[in-house]
């Protein structure tokens, strides 16, 4: 009876040890089952943080990018990341502002000093981006300031259209004999304004606002409501740009006063 119990013990004890479906290759697999998840979740990890950084990365950077990819070549946009900053606009009928209202010799000022910078220069090999060629038909640099092309932001060359229209409006009230724009015969200063209003208008029509411009509720007018010009703007750190324009003068500092020399 022993002798039984004793193979019937042994036998059972075998089949718990069989390794053709017995019970002791269950962890073993389970183990290794284990592994491949915590692979796939790392993986899945480090996936997931790699298109976090890229995407966040593309937002910080989307203005930047947006920038240069709307704009023809540009120097400034070579040496730098164009920067923008957000505010909402004070700028109602009679808004007091430093640059408008009867000219005087402190508002002069400050337009001067909005759009009279230095011309700057960049590479010959640059003209092609601009639709140019032949680089012998452009003035340069002296060697002294890197022997570039001669270049001027268009944007101060906008500016100084704004101002000398400003100035055309006041020139009964103000002595603007100093202007050399001013001293040239009738038909010419009537067709320097013409040309910068030209200027201007082209200017808008190519950037296009397209921030709403809003209504608020007004009785005391015939139509009920009156137009809300304090908006929103987002718009490119225009000193950014006059300060590395100042920093990369291509030119003598005196030649500030005359701005962009041929008008």
């Amino acid at each position: 009876m022993f002798g039984s119990w004793r193979r019937s013990s042994y036998e059972r004890l075998g089949t718990i040890g069989d390794g053709d479906g017995g019970e002791s290759g269950k962890p073993a697999r389970h183990g290794a089952g284990t592994v491949h998840v915590l692979v796939a979740i790392q993986s899945a990890t480090i996936v997931f943080l790699l298109l976090y950084i890229l995407l966040t990365s593309r937002i910080i950077d989307g203005d930047a990018i947006c920038g240069a990819q709307l704009s023809p070549y540009s120097p400034f946009l070579e040496a730098n990341t164009l920067q923008y900053t957000t505010f909402t606009e004070e700028n109602h009928l009679m808004q007091p502002s430093p640059y408008r209202g009867q000219p005087t010799p402190e508002i002069e000022t400050a337009w001067r000093e909005l759009w009279r910078v230095p011309r700057i220069q960049f590479p010959e090999s640059k003209l092609s981006a601009l639709n140019k060629t032949n680089s012998d038909l452009y003035a340069h640099a002296a060697p002294q300031y890197g022997g570039g092309v001669l270049g001027f932001i268009n944007v101060f060359h906008e500016l100084h259209c704004l101002d000398l229209i400003r100035q055309y409006t006041y020139r009964d009230s103000y002595d603007y004999s100093h202007v050399t724009a001013f001293r040239a015969p009738p038909e010419i200063v009537r067709g320097h304004i013409d040309h910068c209003v030209e200027t201007l208008r082209k200017q808008l029509m190519c950037t296009s606002d397209l921030t709403p411009l809003v209504f608020l509720k007004d009785a005391s007018r015939p139509t009920g409501m009156k137009p809300d010009f304090n908006i929103q703007r987002k718009c490119r750190d225009y000193q950014q740009i006059q300060q590395w324009a100042l920093q990369n003068r291509a030119e003598p500092e005196e030649h500030n006063e005359l701005g962009h020399l041929a008008v």
